[in-house]
């Protein structure tokens, strides 16, 4: 539920043998058209299609199509009409966006009838994207700030990191991405994450963590050094984002854990894609793994990737589940993923839209 193909569509194949029938594209600067004939193809995986839309910093060229940086009401709206016109199935939104742009955006995609996902905006609290109608909240962006007792300083903090230009582009993006934990952990406010996780309740907003992100740093080093953000860092640095991810995920286990207990609603998605060291397929088998580590039941954590996903786009009369006249997209394992979710690995067969279409891969 949080994947970016790469622009070959290699990785197709590659998901469904690792038992992935459906993703939902997070925009990867492949034309929506291009997605659309992808996913006509019987043997690759459905897939659902997002239009992108940002704040004036982006930069938008050849390589960004269906992708729009607006700045205003006015050009949301107009960003809106045209990327439902071109048939997305939902708009991702991005961190640089503007207040009143995003707010527009809210308005007009429940007038059109097109769903709104994504980054929850940096000028845009949690909560705030919750009430609006923002469908899901990925990667647990500014939750905690949410909670915290200095939210508004650490807010102002990040849209100053966010807009400096005396920032390079791939430094912020590992200060944004990867929070420092010193003023934001220490200032948690449960009275404060109880009212929020109640709001994400209470208006149906879905969280996608891709905690798998995050633990793949760690796990793959040599893949996690080759990525463009990271070449340039010293040895030094580069240990010590390291630590600070792995510092991240043990307490982004913890909030899964607690918003799960309030009864918030989970998507698993995995973040996968070029520029990230996730591995293609297997991440989804790590994901489920991480969520089981965050509290999560094996039958719970198997239903973010299977009942919650066809919940979220409003399909269950078609799939997500087992039953007689759904739609056969269906992963026969050799061990019981409720015993021990490890075994959602063990693949003995995949069938998508009816068809055996790959065997396992090791």
């Amino acid at each position: 539920m949080h994947f970016h193909l790469d622009p070959q569509g290699n990785a197709l194949r590659v998901l469904v043998a690792n038992g992935i029938t459906g993703i939902r594209e997070m925009y990867s600067g492949i034309p929506i058209a291009t997605l659309t004939a992808w996913r006509a193809r019987p043997e690759n995986p459905r897939i659902a299609v997002a239009g992108f839309l940002d704040g004036p910093l982006m930069v938008t060229s050849a390589s960004t199509p269906d992708a729009y940086a607006v700045g205003s009401a006015d050009e949301a709206r107009v960003a809106v009409a045209l990327l439902a016109a071109r048939g997305a199935d939902f708009l991702k939104v991005y961190n640089s966006l503007p207040r009143e742009a995003y707010f527009e955006i809210a308005q007009e995609s429940k007038r059109l009838g097109i769903p709104f996902a994504g980054h929850v905006p940096e000028a845009v609290s949690p909560a705030e994207a919750s009430e609006a109608g923002q469908h899901s909240e990925e990667h647990l962006i500014n939750i905690l700030l949410a909670c915290s007792t200095r939210e508004e300083e650490l807010r102002r903090q990040r849209i100053a990191t966010m807009t400096d230009p005396a920032i390079p582009g791939l430094e912020r993006g590992l200060q944004l991405g990867f929070p420092d934990p010193t003023g934001l952990f220490d200032t948690y406010d449960e009275a404060k994450a109880a009212a929020l996780f109640k709001m994400f309740v209470k208006n149906g907003t879905w969280q996608t963590p891709t905690l798998a992100l995050l633990q793949s740093f760690a796990a793959d080093k040599a893949r996690a050094r080759r990525l463009l953000y990271m070449q340039d860092l010293s040895a030094e640095q580069f240990d010590a984002w390291i630590a600070r991810i792995g510092v991240l995920l043990e307490r982004y286990k913890k909030l899964v854990e607690a918003m799960h207990r309030a009864g918030v609603e989970f998507l698993a998605g995995t973040d996968t894609g070029p520029n990230n060291p996730v591995p293609v397929g297997t991440g989804l088998h790590d994901e489920l793994e991480l969520l089981v580590d965050s509290g999560f039941t094996p039958m719970e954590a198997l239903q973010t990737a299977t009942r919650n996903p066809a919940r979220y786009f409003g399909t269950l009369k078609d799939m997500g589940t087992i039953e007689p006249g759904k739609l056969a997209d269906l992963v026969l394992l050799d061990a019981n993923p409720l015993e021990d979710i490890r075994n959602t690995r063990k693949i003995s067969l995949v069938v998508l839209r009816g068809s055996p279409v790959a065997p396992a891969i090791p």
